[in-house]
């Protein structure tokens, strides 16, 4: 049975379905999707859905200013609805792949009557409420909420209440070509009377609006609801235990993002071809070389590197059956080290970066002959950046790593739907990790922009409050790796300085990411494969053992042999004190 049957898809991400509400949980305004309900909502009146994962970094970031967005335009039900639906549940990924669906986040507007609408991701509610509003009006969407009109570009408002004072606001700043007019019901049922109007304000604002209501009618509370562009990070309310940061690697951690990178991120291509299929072969040939998982792993790898490196093309469906037939158990792996205060909080991300540091050191161990190349940081900038379904965190990986691409490469990857989180210019080289020319510096380099990074989402939403970012490793951790002066400054600002030293630096990585180091908890692995491990690593290898055990049986004859030679000479003195003395 492979990685990708029906039963382990739904016990393959540690996420069930109830995790999605812990990002849009009761939100006012924003309606959670699945696979069940979604194409039957959508059809029913224009509807902006949100795909998100819940291990996307960027998605949880974003999350409450999404959420004040819902909020501002909760009154506009009556237009549009605002929903989410999180792809990480694998009945909610055949939703994805319908409407071919990469990256995350991703905003489609789905219209009534007409095409659905990929939009841009806005930083700014107000900017993204400006666009709905936009979106409804050019593309008409009025005419199926309400009685149709004679004039294409006229908006008529009805209302139950006719009988009563009525005011309408048209809120001009949208930049909305509409014209408001009033159409006038000819008969009684709606007892129209006076049909005469009243003030009419142009380019003034609310406060001015308030003002005339109370002077010309009753007391009118200000009840307004604006979009903040400022999201509130939210806090969990339970009591967190702050997590271990001397927790050794577990391999339960990478083998769970692993099988998230091969059932998920890289499935969510529709076709993998040209650059992109080239960034893919690169990694799995790093892969299949570096990452030391034992024996039965290695050869799966290995056999899927093969199978993809004499292809031209890969369609979705080829690469879902290449990665069924891994031979590989389908038991539940559920991260450890990695597992965060929350469902969505660490994870997937961090058993990533766990997996990407243990393939470096494993190229140091295996000491290979230098050639100043770093095929390990070339791999991880051309795939991550392609492949990483977290949209945002692979332009920015793009850009730390821009300076390790070859002459001729292209800085940033080409994602037409997916607006960059920043101006698609080449970086400043100064600010970017020095590039790795030897496996030494491959160790030191990723460690050195893990740390950047770490340093950059520091006090974001998707940090988790039981394991905020630091500066791995911490003067705690290792002593050693930091010089008196380095401490000091990381006494004042905990990402003022880095580990200094870097021989003792290396070291401490080394044995941290050693495949030997290893825990193997909750993992189906023989004890044959985990022996296999880190042979290259100074681990002691069957020859070592035979050596060792050939010194000890040459040590011990000699030990035997030396203590007969002493017995023996003992013996010759005994006699000769025994011996009688010969007559005068």
């Amino acid at each position: 049975m492979g990685w990708v049957d029906l039963v382990h898809l739904s016990i393959l991400f540690f996420i069930a379905f109830v995790y999605s509400a812990d990002l849009y949980d009761d939100e006012s305004g924003i309606i959670t999707l699945h696979a069940n309900n979604f194409t039957d909502f959508v059809q029913l009146q224009p509807t902006l859905v949100q795909f998100y994962l819940h291990t996307c970094g960027s998605c949880q970031n974003y999350a409450p200013l999404f959420k004040n967005l819902g909020k501002s335009v909760e009154n506009w039900s009556w237009a549009v609805k605002i929903a989410v639906i999180d792809c990480s549940y694998p009945a909610n990924r055949e939703i994805s792949n319908k409407y071919d669906v990469e990256f995350f986040p991703t905003f489609i507007f789905f219209l009534k009557g007409t095409k659905h609408q990929i939009i841009t991701k806005y930083f700014s509610a107000s900017t993204f409420r400006e666009k709905i509003a936009d979106v409804l009006v050019n593309e008409k969407q009025y005419d199926q909420l309400i009685p149709a009109v004679t004039t294409s570009n006229t908006l008529t408002v009805f209302g139950p209440n006719a009988n009563q004072v009525a005011m309408i606001i048209l809120d001009t700043q949208l930049n909305i070509p509409t014209t408001l007019q009033s159409l006038i019901v000819e008969g009684t049922q709606y007892g129209v009377k006076d049909i005469s109007g009243k003030i009419a304000f142009v380019g003034e604002d609310a406060s001015a609006v308030q003002k005339f209501l109370l002077q010309n009618y009753q007391k009118v509370e200000e009840k307004v609801l604006q979009p903040s562009d400022k999201p509130v990070r939210s806090e969990p309310t339970a009591v967190i235990n702050p997590i271990n940061y001397s927790m050794p690697v577990y391999a339960a951690d990478i083998l769970a993002s692993l099988q998230i990178i091969f059932t998920h991120d890289i499935a969510l291509k529709k076709e993998i071809k040209g650059l992109e299929l080239d960034a893919l072969k690169e990694f799995l040939t790093v892969l299949s070389k570096y990452l030391d998982l034992g024996r039965q792993y290695n050869e799966e790898i290995a056999y899927l590197q093969r199978t993809v490196a004499g292809r031209s093309i890969i369609s979705r469906e080829e690469w879902t059956e290449f990665v069924a037939k891994m031979k590989l158990s389908t038991d539940e792996v559920n991260y450890i080290a990695c597992r965060g205060s929350r469902p969505y909080l660490r994870g997937y991300p961090c058993g990533l970066w766990v997996m990407f540091h243990s393939m470096t050191v494993n190229r140091f161990l295996k000491n290979e002959k230098p050639d100043d190349k770093a095929p390990i940081a070339h791999a991880l900038n051309r795939f991550v950046s392609r492949f990483f379904s977290c949209g945002y965190c692979a332009f920015h990986f793009a850009k730390m790593t821009s300076n390790v691409r070859l002459p001729g490469e292209a800085i940033y990857p080409d994602r037409p739907d997916v607006k960059p989180p920043f101006p698609l210019v080449e970086p400043d080289l100064s600010t970017l990790p020095i590039p790795p020319k030897s496996a030494r510096d491959e160790v030191l380099w990723l460690n050195n922009a893990h740390n950047r990074v770490n340093k950059r989402l520091s006090g974001e939403s998707s940090e988790d409050p039981a394991a905020p970012k630091v500066v791995f490793p911490s003067p705690q951790q290792c002593r050693a790796c930091w010089s008196d002066e380095a401490r000091a400054k990381m006494a004042e600002d905990k990402f003022a300085a880095h580990p200094d030293r870097t021989d003792e630096l290396l070291a401490y990585l080394v044995h941290h990411y050693r495949p030997s180091s290893w825990r193997w908890d909750d993992v189906c692995v023989s004890f044959e494969d985990i022996s296999q491990l880190g042979h290259e690593g100074n681990v002691f290898t069957t020859f070592d053992l035979i050596l060792v055990g050939v010194i000890c049986l040459c040590c011990a004859s000699a030990i035997v042999a030396l203590f007969g030679l002493v017995c023996c000479r003992w013996r010759c003195s005994t006699k000769r004190d025994h011996m009688p003395l010969p007559n005068a």
